[in-house]
């Protein structure tokens, strides 16, 4: 690398010493990662073999490890699930579900489960959840056991997203069985949606991606989970992912035959700013089903040319544990640019590439940012705009964009976030991850008041009321899916499509149910901190 020099200067996009990607927001609590195991989330092992000796968990598919098994047994590592974090007052008003309050329609009789990984960092705040059952897929795979909150397994697990998650769909849809669901790996998320499917679940709400699963693309182990809940009758609303300003895709292009991809640009270095501390780069390219076909490797430079992280896992077709993803930590010394380089090492140049600068933010972002299993076409997937001035609000600039990497339009829907919530405080709930769990409750509310409709009809309902600005016959929006989600007047349930019997409601009786809508977009109040 003799001769490196950065592509670009520090604000070239952004002020210098400006950190744009998003860190955790996490509620105060008594630290205990110091007396647990010293597994990060990329340091367990899966397996396709039910009750594998030594497992940490195990499903109907598969067994979680925490060392690789014996040679002749297939493994990859057991992504643990990225939160896509970023009460509910300000959300209660965006989504208009005040005059469902005043008419007694709070999600009676409905079931919606919370699938998270973090419920360790408080008891659960009782009296902000009201009655609520928790479920440990890490424990038994039946899902049954109850979860033991104040002892995690691992470190990741720390903290309370998923109880500000609970709490989110608790102000909106007071009404609903709640059940909190311990979801900490694609083994875990199998088990859950088996039990969900058991259960007689309704609705799941998941705030949380699964990387380096798939191409993104709605196939792959953790996407078979959504397959079970939709065959189920079971409709998983799942965050978009906060990760707009992350992700880089494109076609592996190497014209001058060096092995170096050639970013559109001209230049082999993608530059990203990251803050100081760990972060990390997370590469995968679409031979899932082709392993070994290509062999890359990635490497990350400071300003000064050194290598400061680096991966060189072999992708080799024979071996156990052949994955097309690369994953790439590093500890930024400096909040400053860095950049990021794609060597071939080895196979063919065809490969498609997808990359993640997870916590920084691209020069050159693109869309199709959208992760596992929210690329899924059965997920009902949710972009986040803020609920302060909601419907005059952009969607936010971290919120994932479509379409995924299957072609395929998503999000689906834009709910808001950036509300108050006991656990997060008034600093807000941020991010797809407060967006989600409030689009959950309001189709919670919609099958409160209409029974006879399926959850997947109820999100329809709620996509077909969207308030958008786009013409019906022009694509949905890449980054708000059909609008922002607005629950109609009670009683005007169907104005946008058809009556529950599959009628086609007449003109007539559209313009009055749409009337009271409109009236009371007009109306709109904000309530002022």
């Amino acid at each position: 690398m003799d001769g490196f020099r950065p592509p670009v200067g520090p604000g070239a996009r952004y002020a210098p010493g400006v950190t744009l990607g998003l860190a955790l927001l996490l509620a105060p609590g008594a630290a205990r990662a110091a007396d647990l195991p010293a597994v990060g989330p990329d340091d367990r092992f899966r397996v396709d073999i039910p009750d594998f000796a030594g497992a940490e968990a195990t499903s109907e598919l598969g067994s979680v490890l925490l060392a690789p098994p014996p040679a002749g047994t297939k493994w990859r590592v057991e992504e643990a699930p990225v939160l896509d974090d970023y009460d509910a007052t300000e959300a209660i008003e965006a989504l208009g579900a005040e005059p469902w309050h005043a008419a007694g329609l709070t999600g009676e009789g409905v079931k919606v489960a919370v699938f998270d990984v973090q419920w360790f960092d408080t008891l659960l705040w009782e009296d902000e959840l009201g009655a609520y059952t928790t479920h440990d897929c890490q424990s038994h795979r039946s899902c049954d056991v109850p979860m033991d909150t104040l002892r995690p397994r691992y470190a990741f697990e720390e903290g309370s997203h998923g109880v500000a998650c609970a709490q989110s769909i608790r102000d909106i849809a007071p009404g609903v069985e709640l059940y909190l669901v311990r979801v900490n790996g694609q083994t875990t998320l199998e088990n859950a949606a088996a039990w969900a499917v058991r259960e007689g679940i309704d609705v799941v709400s998941m705030s949380m991606s699964f990387f380096n699963n798939s191409f993104h693309d709605g196939t792959g182990g953790v996407n078979a989970a959504v397959d079970v809940l939709a065959a189920g009758g079971v409709l998983l609303v799942n965050s978009a992912g906060n990760y707009a300003t992350e992700h880089w895709v494109g076609d592996f292009h190497d014209p001058d035959g060096d092995g170096d991809l050639d970013f559109p640009w001209g230049s082999a270095y993608l530059p990203v700013y990251y803050g100081a501390g760990t972060q990390s780069v997370q590469v995968a390219w679409d031979q899932f089903a082709s392993c070994g076909d290509t062999d890359l490797d990635v490497y990350i430079y400071d300003r000064a040319g050194n290598v400061v992280g680096r991966s060189e896992d072999r992708q080799e077709k024979d071996a156990d544990n052949c994955s097309p993803v690369e994953r790439v930590r590093l500890e930024a010394a400096t909040a400053d640019w860095y950049w990021i380089r794609l060597v071939r090492r080895a196979g063919d140049a065809s490969a498609r590439v997808s990359l993640f600068a997870r916590g920084g933010d691209l020069l050159y972002p693109e869309p199709g940012s959208v992760a596992d299993p929210a690329s899924h076409p059965s997920a009902f997937t949710v972009g986040a705009v803020r609920a302060d001035g909601y419907l005059g609000n952009d969607a936010e600039s971290f919120s994932s964009r479509g379409p995924t990497h299957a072609g395929l339009p998503k999000p689906d829907i834009a709910g808001p976030d950036g509300f108050t919530t006991a656990i997060y405080g008034v600093r807000g709930f941020y991010g797809t991850s407060a967006a989600t769990p409030a689009v959950a409750a309001a189709i919670a509310l919609l099958l409160s008041e209409d029974p006879r409709l399926t959850p997947r009809e109820a999100a329809d309902r709620l996509q077909a009321n969207a308030i958008s600005g786009r013409a019906t016959w022009e694509a949905a929006d890449g980054a708000l899916g059909a609008g922002y989600a607005r629950l109609p007047a009670p009683g005007a349930a169907e104005v946008r499509g058809c009556d529950a019997t599959g009628g086609t409601r007449s003109p007539a009786g559209a313009a009055a149910a749409l009337a009271p809508s409109l009236l009371w977009l007009s109306l709109i109040r904000r309530r002022r901190a």
